[in-house]
């Protein structure tokens, strides 16, 4: 049985999502009181350093770990109190962390590297999800005249993010199949407006993951090619991060968070039907649209730098960063 607590973070977490999935997605103004480390240092007692975290999460099925660690009390198993916070994209979560208005964000891995890149330490404490040929992809309106990927040269596709997943993995698609992706505009766009956009014309194309995708469909939207393919195949996608700073001042806590999310991570990977489930909670999806969604793979066990390595090759060979970041300093596992 969940306690009081743990149904008044989780409902919380929903009424911020739903405002979210309609554009009007709130900010913290708050953050977790840290405890001044004692003597001995608290890593050696084992005592957690803070026990409230909030973690920018945006309303898509990929992170559904976050509130099965709150709705399974695998948080509160570990004395943490957590809290999600919605946000647009991991490009928009990222630098609020940093920030400080949050001590975690569930991001989209170019994220974490990008701020890597700038000058701010980062640390990836979890992992999240694998992108499936059937989860993420471009679409184009009904009886719209670009029937391939070829055709999308000179087009305008919206992406959630710019410089982030979505256009990436286009752009190796696009690199793929020969077509000059200096010729696409890119336009940034959350996830609920994209349907309405595409619908009136506003843009070509769109990238969507899920459960945006099945709504799409589900209005007679057509998929021009999935972007979780050929070179981008089963490539990891997103997962947590924070700080270095905080975690080197809470390793108790950091260690207490990462069993919680990979518990839940378990979960996820033996019954994606606890995330279709789930989802309908933090988004505006229905029962209904759940059932139909198609789920990613969830990662079990801790971060690894050699999974994440693609996203290095991946991101300087496209421009997006000039030299490759130490994955090796970003990975943090338990212990």
């Amino acid at each position: 049985m969940h306690t009081t607590t743990t149904r008044r973070r989780a409902a919380g977490a929903v009424a911020l999502l739903a405002a979210a999935a309609l554009g009007l997605a709130g900010c913290s103004t708050s953050t977790a009181t840290q405890t001044p480390a004692p003597a001995p240092d608290a890593s050696e007692s084992g005592a957690l350093e803070t026990t409230e975290l909030l973690v920018g999460i945006v309303p898509v099925i990929d992170h559904a770990s976050v509130f099965q660690a709150i709705e399974a009390g695998y948080f509160e198993e570990e004395g943490l109190d957590v809290t999600a916070q919605p946000a647009q994209g991991g490009a928009a979560a990222v630098p609020a962390m940093i920030a400080g208005e949050m001590q975690a964000a569930f991001a989209t891995y170019p994220s974490f590297l990008l701020a890597q890149a700038s000058g701010v330490e980062m640390s990836i404490v979890a992992m999240g999800i694998e992108g499936t040929e059937e989860t993420a992809g471009v679409y184009v309106a009904e009886g719209s005249d670009i029937a391939s990927i070829e055709d999308l040269e000179g087009a305008t596709i919206a992406v959630n993010t710019l410089n982030n997943t979505g256009d990436l993995t286009i752009k190796a698609q696009l690199a793929e199949a020969g077509v000059d992706a200096s010729s696409v505009q890119f336009i940034e766009l959350p996830f609920p407006d994209m349907g309405p956009t595409l619908a009136s014309g506003g843009v070509d194309a769109v990238w969507v993951v899920e459960p945006f995708l099945t709504g799409l469909e589900a209005n007679g939207a057509q998929k021009v090619f999935s972007t979780y393919a050929g070179p981008t195949a089963e490539i990891p996608v997103s997962g947590i991060g924070m700080t270095r700073e905080f975690v080197d001042a809470n390793p108790n806590t950091v260690a207490a968070f990462q069993r919680a999310i990979e518990r839940a991570n378990a979960d996820l990977a033996a019954d994606p039907d606890i995330a279709r489930e789930l989802v309908t909670g933090y988004s505006q999806t229905t029962a209904e649209v759940a059932q139909q969604l198609n789920a990613p793979t969830w990662v079990e066990g801790g971060p690894s730098a050699d999974d994440l390595q693609v996203w290095n090759d991946l991101m300087v060979e496209l421009g997006a960063l000039q030299e490759p970041v130490d994955l090796d300093a970003m990975a943090v596992t338990q212990g």
